[in-house]
């Protein structure tokens, strides 16, 4: 066996090692050694696909009784039969009809995956990789996308007590690495995680994202950052310096309100009846994939049982004019402040007023606890779905929703 890698998992995380080996997509066996346990991850083109342990917890026959698959006295009898030289146990419980060849399969991915995330919170012990060396030649293999399996994993532990030394300074900005796009026709993330996912900018704070994520509990939302960072969907940066101040305008005597898209800064083309983004809606999971045995129900693809994909825009009034802002992305964020998605220079406005969500009804307007509250059509909102002419009014700010186009995923 040709060694290539070893490491002390007091510095590297499993996650971490994990990850390298996804980079140069390698084959061979990655051994992970403590004093009391020994467990092996095979990888396959940088993904793991199988896994043993030492750990009598995660044999197969313990994690049926766990999973209440079968009760402790089938295991007993059935471990009494196999010392006496009878088939292993999976065998036995399909000869016996305690299950049947599909739940057997499927049980025995459960139980890679269990043996996997037992070493996500391994903080002690080696590790060593081997390349070249395939899984045995009668294991049931796993398929799962490697960013998907680390966020499992890790949503299971509680990382709650290391928060602190991972973000020790809230002004840090948080950037995405994966393409949205692509994340979310390849993930499986629960809703509170897409939306702290799409609040990621590169601009914002881990301070301004707890409070645009608008949970009560600041350290949930931490949490998930925590988790986005593991699993590679978004790592750290230094916080953006803040723009030179502008020279005063000059005095205004009637309301004032500007708007800017968050990024181009060209004038905004015209809607188009449908983009190849919208269009190509939700791909289909690949049939062999493993992801809904192991992943928690809660985590779903990005719009997984949305029936309809809208194109809209939002378009503001002012001295009689109309300016235009498509909604191309999933998650805007309205406010006086410079890291918002769109700024309204506006008194009456909040620092964050408002956040809308694109749904799987269309776009939402969320009132994020704004001073002077949000309002549709005049009435005073905290979260409502929105409709084609829909009045939207932050401060004296008026803002017009229209959807341009609507299609079937």
């Amino acid at each position: 066996m040709n060694k290539v890698l070893e490491g002390d998992l007091s510095r590297f995380e499993v996650p971490d090692v994990l990850s390298f080996l996804e980079m140069g997509r390698r084959t061979g066996v990655l051994v992970l050694e403590r004093p009391e346990q020994e467990s092996k991850l095979f990888v396959c083109d940088g993904r793991p696909v199988f896994a043993n342990t030492t750990r009598d917890e995660l044999r197969f026959g313990p994690l049926l009784v766990r999973f209440g698959k079968v009760g402790p006295e089938v295991v007993e009898r059935l471990l009494a039969r196999r010392t006496a030289g009878a088939q292993r146990i999976g065998q036995m419980l399909l000869s016996e009809r305690l299950l049947t060849e599909g739940e057997l399969a499927s049980f025995l991915k459960v139980q890679v995956s269990e043996v996997i995330f037992d070493t996500f919170a391994w903080r002690e012990g080696i590790f060593t990789f081997f390349d070249g060396v395939p899984p045995p030649a009668t294991a049931v293999t796993l398929d799962m996308d490697l960013k998907t399996l680390v966020m499992e994993g890790v949503r299971r532990i509680d990382q709650e007590p290391r928060l602190d030394q991972v973000f020790p300074d809230h002004s840090t900005a948080v950037e995405a690495v994966a393409n949205p796009e692509r994340v979310k026709h390849s993930a499986t993330l629960t809703p509170e995680e897409w939306k702290v996912f799409f609040l990621v900018d590169g601009r914002r704070s881990l301070a301004e994202i707890c409070r645009l994520a608008a949970n009560p509990d600041e350290r949930s939302t931490l949490q998930i950052l925590h988790n986005l960072l593991v699993a590679r969907f978004v790592v750290l940066v230094p916080p953006v310096a803040a723009p030179a101040a502008a020279p005063a305008p000059a005095a205004d005597p009637g309301p004032h309100h500007t708007m800017r898209a968050p990024e181009v800064r060209a004038p905004a083309p015209p809607p188009v009846p449908v983009s190849v983004e919208f269009s190509s809606g939700m791909r289909p999971r690949k049939p062999e994939d493993d992801t809904k045995d192991i992943v928690s129900p809660k985590a779903v693809q990005y719009l997984a049982n949305a029936e309809k994909l809208t194109v809209s825009r939002l378009v503001l009034i002012k001295d009689g004019s109309e300016t235009s802002f498509p909604l191309n992305r999933d998650t805007y964020t309205l406010g006086r402040h410079r890291n918002n998605d769109i700024v309204i220079t506006d008194p009456k406005v909040s620092s964050f007023h408002a956040r809308i969500d694109r749904s799987s009804e269309g776009f939402v307007l969320v009132d994020l606890k704004s001073r002077n509250g949000s309002f549709v059509n005049g009435k005073k909102i905290e979260t409502g779905v929105l409709k084609t002419g829909d009045e939207v009014r932050l401060g004296t700010a008026r803002l017009l929703y229209r959807v341009d186009y609507t299609s079937a995923v």
